[in-house]
This record gives C-alpha cells, sequence and structure tokens, in this order.
C-alpha cells in the first residue's frame, strides 16, 4: 500500500527543485576556469554601458559596465562570430564614448595579448539613447612605400607607464620624413609584452637599436624587450630598427 505525501512535503520538493534549478543557472552565467584546458564561457548574454577605446601601446576596446558582472566592473570586448561581425571594428569605433547595449557570451583570457581579466565576444552591439558618433579611425591598409626608396629609418618613442600611450613613429631616409610612416613600419606587442618592429611588404629589417635595457636584437624583424627595461628603471624607450629592400 502506497504512502500518501502531505501536500506540505510535496510543495517543499518542488521548492529545492526550484532552487537547484535557480543555483545550476545561474552558475552557468559566469565563465569557468579549467585546469585541464580551455576555460568553460558563459551562455550568451546582454550587458550594458559605456565604450571606451585605449589607446595605447596594445590597442583595445572597454565596457566600463552599469552594474558588476561576474565581479567585473569593466570587461574587454573582442569580435565575435555573429551576423554584426564583418563590420564590428567599425562599428566599435563609431560607438566610441557612447553608452552601447552588447550581447555575446563571456569567457576567460587564456592568453596575455587581453588587458582585463574577463571579455565577451560580441555577437550585436547598438547604441543607448543619444550617441554622438565618432569617424571610423583612418585605414592605411592600401599605403605603400615610394617606389624609389631602397631604405630607411624608423624610430620609435615608447612610454612604457601605466596608462594609454600610444607608440609615437619617426621614418626617415637621409633624414627626410616620410610619410604616413604607417606605409613604412607597423609593429605587434605579444602576449608575453614582447615588441616586434616591422618594416613594409619587400623590405627587411637590417639593424635595431636603442635604449640598452629593452634589448635590441633582430630576429626576423627587430625585438624589443620592454618588460626588462621597465625592472631596470627605464620606462621612456626610444627605440629603432632600420630596413632594406629585399631583391
Amino acid at each position: 500500500m502506497e504512502t500518501m505525501k502531505s501536500p506540505a512535503g510535496l510543495i517543499t520538493v518542488a521548492l529545492l527543485l526550484i532552487v537547484c534549478a535557480a543555483l545550476s543557472a545561474h552558475g552557468q552565467q559566469c565563465p569557468k576556469e579549467n585546469p585541464n584546458g580551455p576555460s568553460q564561457p558563459s551562455e550568451a548574454r546582454t550587458l550594458e554601458g559605456k565604450l571606451i577605446y585605449h589607446d595605447g601601446i596594445r590597442k583595445w576596446f572597454e565596457l566600463k559596465l552599469d552594474r558588476p558582472e561576474c565581479g567585473q566592473e569593466s570587461i574587454e570586448l573582442v569580435q565575435g562570430d555573429g551576423a554584426f561581425a564583418p563590420g564590428s571594428p567599425v562599428i566599435l569605433e563609431i560607438l566610441r564614448g557612447c553608452r552601447i547595449r552588447t550581447k555575446g557570451v563571456l569567457d576567460i583570457p587564456s592568453t596575455g595579448y587581453y588587458s582585463l581579466g574577463l571579455f565577451q565576444a560580441l555577437d550585436e552591439i547598438e547604441p543607448i539613447g543619444e550617441c554622438k558618433k565618432q569617424p571610423p579611425f583612418p585605414d592605411y591598409s592600401k599605403a605603400k612605400p615610394d617606389k624609389s626608396i631602397r631604405s630607411y629609418r624608423v624610430e620609435m618613442m615608447v612610454d612604457y607607464e601605466p596608462g594609454d600611450h600610444p607608440i609615437q613613429f619617426r621614418v626617415t631616409r637621409s633624414g627626410k620624413e616620410l610619410h604616413p610612416w604607417q606605409a613604412y613600419a607597423s609593429y605587434s606587442l605579444t602576449g608575453g609584452f614582447v615588441l616586434w618592429g616591422e618594416c613594409a611588404e619587400g623590405f627587411a629589417v637590417d639593424k635595431a637599436f636603442g635604449t640598452p635595457e629593452a634589448n635590441p636584437q633582430v630576429i626576423d624583424n627587430a625585438l624589443f624587450d620592454p618588460e626588462s627595461a621597465a625592472v631596470a628603471g627605464k620606462k621612456k624607450l626610444h627605440l629603432g630598427y632600420t630596413c632594406i629592400r629585399v631583391p
């Protein structure tokens, strides 16, 4: 003979199931560390805040959140795989300084290429309220060196103090400045904070020079170590390299 369960007991069981489901759902909302492999991202979620562009050695976009998420007051925004993704860099550029609403998964960076401890891979983005749209950044992708140039010199003024300090470039040939510098030089900052200086296509790095504490050297491109220089007390760095046209 079955024992009948009281209504109070059934209600208690139902409440426990609801609480467990809520706790489980809450646990899925924030990404989780995984010591054995990639982190576990959150499900896609909608966030709101102010879009801030950081024009430093590494350029990136911050969402200053209206409300903290997963213990963070700000997250980094990166291009996701959503429908808006092909135009996303330009969209972020023109909306900088505005309040925005975003949608995408949250995840934990697995490399040093990120500037914050949490990022959102964007699938959707839209302005909130009035937004004074900014012009997109200049596009130098089609800028090419003068065909008569056989060699040139690249100088970089690097401010490695905390904050946004873009690298200042000066490119010259026989003392005459060449414009735009983006046609002749580029750089990248690795996840290990190694700074690489690069020549234009068709040119190769010949020599690297500059602040000794940054260990200038040539390994395919010009290589510098601003972290070691900072440890040695040198944060205002004058670095450079020369480029020669390859046959």
